[in-house]
């Protein structure tokens, strides 16, 4: 059967009582006779009213008991502090989370002291770090902003308890002038942003200091963001690049867009151009940063401008060791070394193909007289234009010139056989005639001559290295035959044979 409700019962007793009352008046006014039963059945009247009021009050007792059950169970059931003020700033009510936050204030809310004390007695006891040397001023500075959340509600305060712990607290007024607050512990929140500020802190100054260039593109391609060095890198300020696109830098000089997603993950090396026109070498790394939210590619620009000169010019440098090595310090044709390393290398293919290589031989005439007669700067004046004069004689590209030793140089004619060597080496003769150089001490003439011995073959399969030597050995042979005939003239080795 349902039970009756408060107002129910409230209306029962109303209605027992005004009975009562009129069953009263009724007996006074019949008189004496009545009032006996009249009364009897007035005090049974108000026995029943006194019955039904019990029976009201505990059942509102018993209804605001299990309220405030109901009220403690879910206060205590969140995940956070909870504390409960009445208009007289009194804790009325909270919850074992509170006490965990604030062990040492337990005594004071069970006690359920004002918010001001409770404050005064946690600063007290060195609860509030951030209150420590100016106690009054905090408390006041704590009050006030409570007092004016009342009108203007305010953000959450962010407090700092000891062993590095942080609440944040929430406050709100009741329309009956209390206040609820709640905290909650954020201390894992507030210490992974502290972390976030100091990578981040990190990270800029990584960016602001490092010597290289970094831009952050958009998917497109368009600059967002570069760091000074990268400025520095183009010539261009932040202000002028942002917006742009990357082809500003790169593209335009290799005249081709570039693709953002094929270079990331690797290192590419481009060629790019400062603002003045300089040319650079660079070394662009790309990577993408990609969340739920952002999509962008940051661009890591190391400049190997004068890593490359280095390079060139090292490598120039050894170009020119190597040329050094291999050429004639004075007259600039091939030395020694080189005609041996050459003779090897053409008598191998010609012993390959079959094809003919030829050897002169060629003496300055009385060269030790012309020394003695205009001195040895004359002397090598007098070789450096016989190899000229020589050089110019072998023509082709294939045919090599070098100082033997001395006054003595050798043709190395690749592809050639004996008459077309003798064709070169009249040459020769016939250059030298024509350059008509003085030559007063010379027995023969007046003017420098040479002798040349010549030889030709077909390079044969075997001992390469003795086999090559043999034609050197007939050129020079033939060089002997013609000094021993009165030089200035040319022999062939077999007619020296």
């Amino acid at each position: 059967m349902p039970q009756p409700t408060p107002f129910f019962i409230r209306c029962l007793l109303g209605l027992a009582a005004a009975v009562a009352m009129a069953l009263l008046g009724v007996s006074l006014w019949l008189g004496p006779g009545a009032e006996p039963a009249l009364a009897t059945v007035a005090l049974a009247l108000a026995g029943l009213v006194l019955a039904l009021g019990g029976v009201a009050l505990r059942r509102a007792w018993l209804e605001t008991a299990n309220a405030k059950r109901t009220l403690e169970e879910a206060i205590e059931a969140l995940p956070a502090s909870v504390e409960i003020f009445d208009e007289n700033d009194r804790l009325v009510a909270f919850n074992r989370h509170l006490v965990e936050i604030y062990p040492h204030m337990e005594a004071e809310f069970k006690r359920g002291a004002r918010f001001e004390d409770l404050v005064r007695r946690s600063i007290a006891l060195g609860g509030v770090p951030a209150a420590k040397g100016c106690e009054e001023a905090w408390l006041a500075q704590r009050l006030a902003a409570r007092t004016n959340a009342r009108l203007n509600p305010t953000e959450p305060l962010l407090q700092n308890l000891h062993e590095d712990r942080w609440v944040r607290v929430h406050e709100r007024h009741t329309r009956a002038g209390g206040v609820i607050g709640v905290r909650l512990d954020v201390s894992d929140l507030v210490h992974e942003q502290q972390r976030l500020a100091a990578s981040k802190a990190h990270l800029q100054a990584f960016v602001l200091t490092t010597p290289n260039g970094v831009l952050t593109l958009d998917t497109e391609g368009h600059v967002l963001a570069l760091n000074p060095a990268a400025e520095a890198l183009f010539g261009f300020e932040a202000n002028e690049l942002k917006g742009s696109h990357i082809d500003l830098l790169f593209g335009i000089w290799m005249g081709a867009r570039l693709s953002l997603e094929s270079l990331v993950g690797g290192s590419q090396e481009l060629t790019a151009r400062h603002r003045d026109g300089q040319e650079l070498t660079l070394l662009l790394s790309v990577a993408e940063v990609k969340t739920a939210t952002t999509h962008r590619f940051v661009c890591i620009i190391t400049d190997l401008s004068e890593r490359k000169r280095q390079e060139v010019a090292l490598q120039e440098a050894n170009a020119r060791l190597a040329k050094q090595s291999v050429t004639d310090g004075l007259t600039g044709v091939g030395n020694r070394r080189y005609f041996d390393q050459l003779l090897q290398q053409e008598w191998q293919r010609s012993a390959r193909h079959g094809h003919s290589l030829a050897c002169i031989m060629v003496d300055i005439d009385h060269f030790k007289l012309y020394n003695d007669r205009y001195g040895h700067v004359a002397g090598d004046d007098c070789l450096i234009r016989v190899a000229e004069l020589l050089r110019a004689c072998a023509g082709r590209g294939g045919e090599a010139v070098c100082r033997y030793g001395g006054e003595e140089f050798v043709l190395l004619l690749a592809d050639c056989d004996l008459a077309g060597a003798l064709v070169v080496a009249q040459r020769c003769l016939d250059s030298i005639r024509l350059a008509a150089i003085e030559h007063e001490a010379s027995p023969l003439r007046r003017r420098l001559s040479l002798s040349l011995g010549v030889a030709a073959c077909v390079a044969s399969v075997g001992d390469a290295q003795c086999a090559a030597v043999s034609l050197v050995e007939r050129a020079d042979a033939a060089l002997y035959a013609a000094k021993q005939s009165g030089r200035a003239r040319l022999v062939c080795s077999e007619h020296a044979a």
